[in-house]
């Protein structure tokens, strides 16, 4: 099939190119999740933007034209880290796969080898020390592509959702009181900025936490600053989404544990579980199950139109699965995590 592909930039992209965009982006949508609604067009541009500004990961898109037609045939998203992050060095070498998709009408024809070398090409030319690509692939046909491609699977993971209505509250009640029972000297904290007396130790804390979580055979090990996160929440500031972080601190003063979810009005009918980790030192003493009541209560207060609450785990992160088990979380979105050398 005859295509043509446009490098797709959102501060310089033509309105028919958006128009692409989109129509493979809600299709995309429609076929990995049906059902979920949309988020309106001028709001997701937004969120584009939003990408594009920050400093710490570069995105790279490109898109299919069929030559002489309208209608997008592929659109894929790549992004990689950038110097600023201080994850860089090493992750340098690692580009990890948004989206790669072409519309069912077009599918047959190659397209989608196509636009895995266009976008192997956009990495070679602007980000030269990538040699792996990492791609989470949700449909059956995506997996067949990449097994067909040679990709090896680092991580079996899924999205899990908990409908608040089947939620046995006296039982997540009753977990707040237990942990907060067995840890008398902790205070718990609630907030959508982190305290400035406090930003060094959550970023370490975040740090800590967020890489104990299983990785597979990935090899990336991420590192938040205090800057990192100051800016992440300003971007939520400016875009409307409400990050709502529950911490723990021991009676030694430094953080032991915490969680996150974002909440946004525009989906008021969901809330999105984030990180949830307790520091090594700390476990052992129910401060998980305290931190999930924790955020399961503020968000029955503060947010009664909320149906259900995502969150991502790994099949193999034992201690997080069995407790969100209990809640009531069940699978959703299976989602495989292909590895493939391009170098």
């Amino acid at each position: 099939m005859d295509v043509k592909t446009i490098k797709f930039e959102a501060s310089s992209a033509a309105e028919e190119h958006w128009d692409g965009f989109f129509e493979c982006m809600d299709e995309a949508s429609r076929e990995i999740d049906p059902g979920e609604p949309l988020l309106p067009r001028a709001r997701r541009k937004q969120l584009v933007f939003a990408g594009e500004s920050n400093p710490y990961r570069r995105t790279h898109r490109v898109l299919l034209f069929p030559a002489g037609g309208a209608g997008c045939a592929g659109l894929a998203a790549v992004f990689v880290e950038t110097p600023r992050s201080p994850s860089y060095e090493n992750n340098k070498h690692i580009a990890t796969m948004h989206l790669l998709f072409v519309p069912g009408k077009y599918r047959g024809k190659g397209l989608g080898a196509l636009l895995l070398r266009r976008v192997i090409e956009e990495l070679a030319a602007n980000e030269p020390q990538v040699s792996e690509l990492f791609a989470p692939v949700v449909l059956g046909s995506g997996r067949r592509f990449m097994d067909r491609l040679g990709g090896t699977v680092s991580l079996e993971t899924a999205e899990n959702r908990l409908y608040l209505q089947d939620v046995d509250w006296p039982m997540v009640e009753a977990w707040a009181a237990e942990g907060a029972g067995k840890n008398p000297d902790t205070a718990i904290t609630t907030v959508s900025v982190i305290p400035q007396a406090d930003i060094d130790d959550y970023s370490a804390a975040y740090t800590e936490t967020i890489n104990q979580q299983p990785l597979g055979d990935t090899g990336i090990d991420m590192k938040y600053t205090p800057e990192q996160i100051r800016f992440g929440e300003q971007q939520n500031l400016e875009y409307g989404a409400v990050r709502t972080t529950i911490y723990t601190k021991g009676a030694d003063g430094s953080i032991s544990g915490l969680t996150e979810t974002v909440y946004t009005k525009e989906e008021g009918h969901k809330a999105a579980q984030l990180l949830t980790g307790v520091r090594e030192r700390y476990r052992g003493r129910g401060l998980g199950k305290l931190l999930k009541a924790a955020m399961l209560l503020h968000i029955r207060k503060e947010y009664p139109g909320v149906k259900y609450i995502t969150t991502g785990n790994a099949d193999s992160n034992a201690p997080m699965m069995a407790i969100n088990s209990k809640l009531g979380f069940k699978r959703h979105l299976p989602v495989r995590l292909y590895k493939l050398k391009i170098k």
